[in-house]
C-alpha cells in the first residue's frame, strides 16, 4: 500500500478511497472517488463495472488508520470514457458488516460532504 493511502485517503477534493470487487471474475483492487455516501451505502467512480448483487469491501482511511467495510453492489454502470478510452464508472454499494472503526471513518466522510453543500440526506 503506497504511503498516499496509509496516511490519509480523504486529501483529495473529493474524499477517496480502495473498492475491491470481481471484474470478469478477477478480484481487483482500484482507487475511488466517493460521489456521495450516507451511513448505509456510497455511490462511487472507479475504473470498471462490478456486477449487480456480488460482494465487494471497501477500504477507508481517516487519520491515517484503515477500515475495511463488506458492501454489496446495488449497481454497477459506464458513466463517460476517458479521452485515452479507459472508463469512468459508478458504483453503488450497500453497507453490510460496519464496524465501530468504520463507523467513525464513515461519520468524517458523511461531514465532509456536509460542508460542501450537504448531501448527508441524500446518497444511497
Amino acid at each position: 500500500m503506497t504511503s498516499f493511502l496509509q496516511n490519509d485517503l480523504l486529501t483529495e477534493k473529493r474524499p477517496r478511497l480502495r473498492i475491491c470487487g470481481t471484474v470478469e471474475g478477477i478480484p481487483t483492487l482500484q482507487v475511488a472517488d466517493v460521489l456521495d455516501v450516507t451511513q448505509l451505502g456510497a455511490l462511487v467512480e472507479h475504473e470498471d463495472t462490478f456486477p449487480p448483487q456480488s460482494l465487494c469491501l471497501l477500504q477507508l482511511g481517516t487519520n491515517g488508520d484503515l477500515s475495511t467495510i463488506r458492501c454489496r453492489v446495488v449497481h454497477s454502470r459506464v458513466s463517460s470514457v476517458r479521452p485515452d478510452g479507459g472508463l469512468y464508472c459508478e458504483t453503488m454499494v450497500e453497507f453490510l458488516d460496519v464496524s465501530p472503526a468504520a463507523e467513525r471513518a464513515l461519520r468524517n466522510i458523511v461531514q465532509s460532504f456536509g460542508t460542501k453543500g450537504g448531501v448527508e440526506s441524500g446518497g444511497p
